[in-house]
């Protein structure tokens, strides 16, 4: 089984309650093929080895070569992007095909409540959800 790690400003993880998920205070240091990192605004992170690291835009830090990196953002360059909002809802989308524990996940669309976490939570635990079960 994977293992979530969630550093910076993100609150994802309470989107992640039947999911191993941690939170991270302080610099994250990941050597876990089976592990996907969460890098909210301002997170501070190295990662030898992993199944993915999904970072919000701008999100920057120290990543070894070969490791899956997932952007999340408002726009279509991104892999997870958002393609429609209501006041209840939005549709996020990924954009492109992404590896998972168990293979690969071709672009799809998936509505989801909004509820009062912030739009990049809401990407980075759907992509996260997707690359745990894949």
């Amino acid at each position: 089984m994977g293992i979530i790690i969630v550093c910076g400003e993100c609150e994802s993880f309470k989107l992640l309650e039947n999911y191993p998920a941690v939170k991270v205070v302080g610099r994250a240091e990941v050597n876990c093929e089976n592990a996907v990192l969460i890098a909210g605004k301002n997170a501070d992170f190295a990662v030898n080895s992993a199944l993915a690291v999904i970072v919000d835009e701008g999100v920057s830090g120290e990543l070894s070569r070969g490791v899956q990196l997932i952007t999340c953002g408002v726009s279509p360059k991104n892999t997870v992007s958002i393609t429609s909002r209501t006041d209840e809802k939005i549709t996020l989308s990924l954009n492109r095909s992404i590896k998972t524990r168990g293979g690969v996940i071709e672009p799809l669309e998936k509505p989801v409540l909004k509820e009062r976490f912030s739009e990049f939570d809401l990407m980075a635990a759907f992509c996260a959800k997707m690359l745990i079960d894949g």
